[in-house]
């Protein structure tokens, strides 16, 4: 009875990256994934067969060793590609960052002697739940586009960001029903939401398996302690790097914190490829740090 009441007091979100990519990166339940993106790029279910989840790892050590990738990668069919990612917390660098990913998502594949109308278009959704500041809508879309003719130069690049901060509590459209699905911690919001849609049933049977499975709870909780950590050492590197800039200057300073954030977390054994996402720094540049 005991372990009953404190399974129904506790609260389990989809922002968790965990949840996040269990329920929208993982072969079991492409399903969910695709209704999803469908929504929130305009594709039809069919743009989606033969969809591969290109890095859907979920192993028991994801956190502890840091290895994997936080984000979901997704190829379709004809080449293009689609990265999602669950942000918590807004910086102020993380439409360039997109940008950059972005880019490299578009000649990954792209080998000398190919012509550039082979590359394929590459989809960025960014899921954030701190308020985004270049736009007042829960669901922005950027392309590159004439400034004054609107007229597009190419699709070759779409970046959303989807805003759950400015989520109203009414009149919800089939979007902004998944966006709330995922900004909740209520297992009762969850399967209100999910009343008449048999795809958001399924993503509630999955989230509800955090209160009845020791392990995923474990992991769940692993996912948290790994963004506080991450968290805590982008915001020490950056309180250095301000005492240090108001020393040496402000473009030293700037430097000196991704340099310190580096080599941080090098020391805590950290993947290379997220280190460069986090400090801003290049490759070689962390290279140069070991």
């Amino acid at each position: 009875m005991r372990k009953s009441i404190i399974t129904q007091q506790l609260r389990f979100t989809a922002r968790n990256d965990y949840a996040f990519k269990k329920l929208f990166g993982s072969e079991e339940n492409k399903d969910i994934m695709i209704e999803f993106i469908s929504l929130v790029a305009s594709l039809g279910k069919d743009d989606f067969d033969d969809v591969r989840i290109e890095n859907t790892e979920q192993l028991p050590r994801f956190y502890k060793e840091k290895t994997g990738r936080l984000d979901i990668k997704i190829r379709l069919k004809d080449g293009r590609k689609i990265d999602v990612e669950m942000q918590n917390t807004y910086f102020d660098y993380y439409p360039k960052r997109s940008i950059f990913y972005c880019s490299k998502l578009i000649h990954e594949h792209f080998s000398s002697g190919l012509q550039y109308g082979n590359l394929k278009k590459c989809i960025a959704i960014n899921v954030v739940n701190s308020p985004f500041k270049l736009s007042r809508k829960v669901h922005s879309i950027y392309q590159i586009r004439e400034s004054e003719e609107q007229t597009l130069l190419d699709e070759l690049l779409e970046i959303h960001f989807l805003d759950l901060t400015k989520l109203q509590k009414d009149n919800l459209t089939s979007l902004e029903k998944w966006l709330m699905f995922i900004k909740t911690d209520s297992k009762e919001k969850r399967a209100m939401l999910a009343q008449g849609n048999a795809v958001m049933t399924k993503a509630n049977q999955v989230m509800d398996i955090f209160y009845l499975d020791e392990q995923e709870r474990k992991r769940y909780e692993a996912a948290w302690e790994y963004e506080s950590d991450r968290l805590s050492m982008i915001s020490e590197s950056e309180r250095k790097g301000l005492e240090r800039g108001l020393a040496e200057g402000e473009a030293r300073g700037s430097r000196q914190a991704k340099l310190e954030t580096a080599k941080t977390m090098l020391t805590m054994g950290y993947p290379l490829d997220d280190i460069c996402k986090i400090a801003g720094l290049s490759q070689a540049e962390v290279e140069a740090i070991k």
